[in-house]
């Protein structure tokens, strides 16, 4: 230890507030008491005063050095559980922490272990850290600064001499040469950083929507250093809004008079427009309603309104559809961006659609994804918000990648032709499908991997031919001819008729090529 770092824990107590660190010595505190160093070694490391250490460490996590130093240990002794044939100097090349300290964390004895001294092997800083070997007091203290984050220019400055005088220092006045030193330091410093990311990820997996600052104290790492090594997955922690609405907590009789309020006022029923005036009122969305009642038509029918008549639903319950979007938000491979958790259930078959999760807990015109999402966060993080038998319901295990028995995707086409005819447009297999709460073309095409023309063709149905662009002008009189050899009468409804069955340009693009029906007829006619 220093001299003036002796004076200064000597020194009687003072009410003199002690200077605070800079930005960059509060950044390598906090890094030194992630590698086990107690608040006087950090302070005889960066030349400061102890107190001024912890408070510093304090403002980054809660507790201070006592609660990274337990959280430290907790993680040491989980893995010497998992790696019970391990020796603890192996625990050096895994968490980043010099083996000297690991020792003291876990509170075993140092003799209890032979550390291994050779450069590039675990144990060889704990002569650095002992000073031992060394020819005097500047010398050992210079390669324990160096070894833990100094940069030369830095030690220098501390001492009052050049960085190449440091590096002289260290090369004839100690056994550590700093090539050696400072590779030692970055290979701890990358197995750390690996670490805090596994230990920051597993936080994530094991605790679902937990608020962010909550990690410190479990894990000894900084809210800000959570963000960095969680990445994106840090929006299932710090979603966008805090908390849901007042929805959660709203009686049911306020949503029943909310809901008799709006249909007397606009004679509607429909979830998207009772959005939209919940909002100009200061009031819950739809979701809420339907999240308390179970689902929209049970609030209306709570609230004494009849419900209008719309196409089919599909068999999805709006509970499968909030649980699917619980599940995509909590998977490690999930996301909370309605395209992530959209993608997310595209790949599962049996998971509903992220067009039919916009469509029913969203609404065209009403609610936002942004509202969805935050209340499925809310689910996993305080469900004692919400009705405990909705919460049971959505939060029920379902498995997404095993579809129900359900029909052959090529039945509902075949169903569409019975009914439409044989050539179907996808426009008019939509408008066909919401009447009669069939997939959609988007839905038969996911479960299969097919096009449209290939399902109606595999339907027996007869697709449209395919359009050929930029049609030569001979090209198109070819076509015309034909159709006057067998259309004699040349009247252009017979050869709208006929052009389609037999893949012919378009009428339009007859007249365009021509300029005229008559001319092209007149060009083209058999001689």
């Amino acid at each position: 230890m220093s001299i003036a770092a002796l004076h200064v824990l000597l020194a009687p107590a003072s009410d003199t507030p002690h200077p605070s660190l800079t930005e960059a010595e509060a950044h390598r505190a906090l890094d030194l008491a992630q590698q086990g160093f107690v608040p006087s070694e950090i302070g005889e490391l960066l030349d400061v005063c102890p107190d001024s250490v912890e408070t510093a460490i304090e403002d980054a996590v809660p507790g201070g050095s006592a609660v990274i130093a337990a959280a430290l240990r907790r993680r040491l002794r989980a893995w010497r559980r998992d790696h019970e044939d391990s020796a603890w100097w192996e625990a050096e090349a895994v968490f980043g922490i010099p083996h000297a300290h690991v020792l003291r964390l876990v509170r075993v004895p140092r003799d209890r272990e032979l550390g291994v001294v050779a450069p590039g092997e675990p144990g060889y800083l704990d002569t650095v850290l002992a000073g031992t070997g060394c020819k005097d007091l500047r010398a050992s203290r210079s390669a324990r600064l160096y070894a833990f984050g100094a940069t030369l220019q830095e030690i220098g400055d501390l001492f009052g001499v050049t960085r190449e005088r440091i590096r002289q220092i260290l090369s004839r006045d100690t056994p550590w040469p700093s090539t050696d030193l400072s590779a030692a330091a970055k290979v701890l410093a990358g197995a750390r950083r690996f670490e805090h990311a596994e230990a920051a990820e597993h936080w994530s997996l094991t605790h679902p929507a937990a608020p962010l600052d909550e990690a410190p104290a479990a894990l000894g790492l900084s809210v800000e250093q959570m963000r960095q090594l969680l990445g994106r997955r840090r929006s299932r922690h710090e979603p966008a809004f805090d908390a849901p609405r007042e929805a959660t907590r709203r009686t049911e009789a306020e949503i029943i008079e909310d809901l008799r309020a709006f249909h007397a006022e606009t004679g509607r029923t429909t979830c998207q427009a009772f959005t939209t005036w919940a909002r100009e009122h200061d009031v819950p969305g739809h979701q809420t309603a339907a999240i308390r009642f179970g689902t929209w038509n049970e609030a209306l029918k709570a609230a004494g309104i009849g419900t209008e008549k719309g196409a089919k639903r599909s068999a999805f319950r709006d509970e499968d559809l909030w649980a699917a979007v619980i599940s995509a938000v909590r998977a490690e491979d999930g996301s909370t961006t309605f395209q992530g958790v959209s993608d997310w259930l595209a790949a599962r078959p049996a998971a509903p659609s992220g067009a039919l999760i916009r469509q029913r807990l969203i609404g065209h015109d009403g609610g936002s994804w942004v509202q969805t999402v935050t209340t499925a966060l809310s689910v996993l993080r305080t469900p004692e918000q919400f009705d405990s038998a909705w919460v049971e319901a959505v939060t029920a295990p379902r498995d997404w990648n095993t579809p129900a028995d359900e029909p052959d995707p090529l039945d509902h086409v075949r169903a569409a032709i019975d009914a439409l005819g044989p050539r179907i447009t996808t426009s008019q297999y939509a408008t066909w499908t919401r009447a009669e709460g069939r997939p959609t073309t988007a839905t038969l095409q996911r479960r299969t991997g097919k096009l449209w023309r290939e399902l109606l063709t595999e339907a027996g149905g007869t697709p449209n031919a395919s359009k050929i662009k930029n049609r030569s002008r001979a090209d198109v009189g070819e076509y015309v001819t034909r159709f006057l050899i067998d259309h004699p009468s040349a009247t252009t409804v017979d050869y709208a008729q006929w052009a389609p069955r037999n893949a012919a340009p378009s009428l339009s693009t007859v007249t365009d090529r021509f300029g005229t029906w008559s001319a092209a007829v007149e060009s083209c006619r058999p001689r």
